[in-house]
C-alpha cells in the first residue's frame, strides 16, 4: 500500500510505439498519454493509496485518464467498502478519471480519531480525497447511506459538486414505525451488533451467493463503535435538509425494496429517478454494466443541460429500455 499518491514511472519510448500500435489495430482509440499513466492499470494491478482524513488514514484507490471531463468520486454504503464500486470505476476508467474510498473505519481505513461516525463528519472525509487528488469540481457517485454523507457534503460544498448520482440510497427514516426504527437501532448497538449487522447485510443483499458473501465479509470490517455509530446516523437522518440545500442536477437508481413512502424523490418529487428490476441492494455488483451506463448518461445530460437545469426541470438518466432485463 502506498502512502502518498504519486504518477506512474514513464513507459519506455520502444514498448510504448509497440502497444500505440497494437491498440491502434484493435481500433482502440487511445492516446499515447493515456498508456503513460499509472490510472489506465486494469483493475488487477491497482494498489490502494492512502490519504490523510480529518481523523485518520483513508484507503483510496484512483483510476482512470480524465478525458471524459469531470472526475467522478464514489462512496460506499453502510457498511461497506471502496472495492464494491471496481466493476463500475473499471469500465468509466477508459473516459473518467474516478477515485473512491473507504469510509472511516471502513475496509482499510482507520477509525476516526473521536469516534465521529456522524453524516457531518464522514462528509469531511470526501473534501480530504478531493483535496489529495486535486479534484477542484467532481461528480459523486454514492450507495445506500453513504448518499446520506455525499448530500452533507453537497449541501455545504455545492461550488465543488457538480452533480450527485445516488445508488439505491437509504430512504427517510421517519417513514418507518418508531417501533421498528428504535429496535434497528437497538440491536446494531446492542452486545450482538455483529451478528445483527451481518444478518441486516445477507437480507437485503439478493440471491447471488458472492454478492451477499462480499458484502458481509465487508461488513465485518467494521468494529462494534462503527456499528453503532452508522445506526444511529441512519436512523435520526432527515434528508429533506441536505435534499434541499444541494441546488446542482441529480438523480437516483433505485429498487423495488426502496420505492417506498420514504423514498428520497417522495420527500422532493422533482428529482428524477428510474426502479431497476432487481432483487438485491448493491447494484454496482449485480449489474455494474447498467450502473455504468447510467452514470454515463447523467453525466453526458448534465453537460448538456447544465445551463437550462432548474429543480423543475430535472430529467431522467437512463432510458427505460436500459431497464428491460
Amino acid at each position: 500500500m502506498k502512502q502518498l499518491y504519486s504518477p506512474a514511472s514513464t513507459v519506455p519510448k520502444r514498448a510504448l510505439q509497440v502497444i500505440v500500435v497494437f491498440i491502434v489495430a484493435m481500433g482502440l482509440h487511445m492516446t499515447a498519454q493515456s498508456i503513460d499513466t499509472q490510472y489506465a492499470k486494469k483493475e488487477s494491478n491497482m494498489t490502494p493509496t492512502l490519504v490523510q482524513g480529518p481523523q485518520g488514514q483513508l484507503s483510496t484507490f484512483r483510476m482512470g485518464s480524465g478525458n471524459g471531463g469531470l472526475p467522478i468520486i464514489f462512496v460506499h454504503a453502510d457498511p461497506g467498502r471502496a472495492t464494491q464500486w471496481k466493476a463500475v470505476m473499471t469500465r468509466l476508467a477508459k473516459k473518467h478519471d474516478v477515485a473512491a474510498f473507504d469510509s472511516r473505519g471502513s475496509g482499510d481505513s482507520a477509525p476516526p480519531i473521536n469516534g465521529d461516525y456522524s453524516f457531518e463528519g464522514r462528509a469531511t472525509d470526501i473534501g480530504a480525497v478531493a483535496d489529495a487528488y486535486q479534484m477542484k469540481r467532481f461528480v459523486i457517485v454514492a450507495h445506500s447511506a453513504g448518499a446520506a454523507v455525499a448530500l452533507q457534503y453537497a449541501a455545504l460544498n455545492g461550488d465543488r459538486v457538480a452533480g450527485m448520482m445516488m445508488v439505491d440510497p437509504a430512504t427517510d427514516p421517519r417513514a418507518m414505525p418508531a417501533k421498528v426504527r428504535d429496535g434497528f437501532i437497538k440491536d446494531m448497538t446492542g452486545p450482538d451488533s455483529a451478528t445483527a449487522f451481518a444478518s441486516y447485510v445477507a437480507s437485503i443483499a439478493g440471491p447471488d451467493p458472492k454478492v451477499r458473501k462480499q458484502v458481509i465479509a465487508d461488513a465485518k470490517k467494521l468494529n462494534a463503535e462503527g456499528r453503532a455509530g452508522v445506526a444511529k446516523a441512519t436512523g435520526s437522518w432527515n434528508p429533506e435538509i441536505t435534499l434541499n440545500a444541494y441546488k446542482g442536477p441529480m438523480f437516483i437508481l433505485s429498487t423495488p425494496a426502496t420505492d417506498n413512502a420514504g423514498a428520497l424523490y417522495r420527500l422532493v418529487p422533482t428529482i428524477p429517478h428510474e426502479v431497476v428490476p432487481t432483487k438485491g441492494h448493491w447494484i454496482q455488483l449485480d449489474h455494474p454494466e447498467l450502473v455504468e451506463k447510467a452514470i454515463e448518461k447523467f453525466m453526458l445530460k448534465r453537460d448538456k443541460k447544465i445551463s437550462e437545469i432548474t429543480p423543475l426541470q430535472r430529467e431522467s438518466a437512463l432510458d427505460p429500455e436500459d431497464l428491460a432485463r
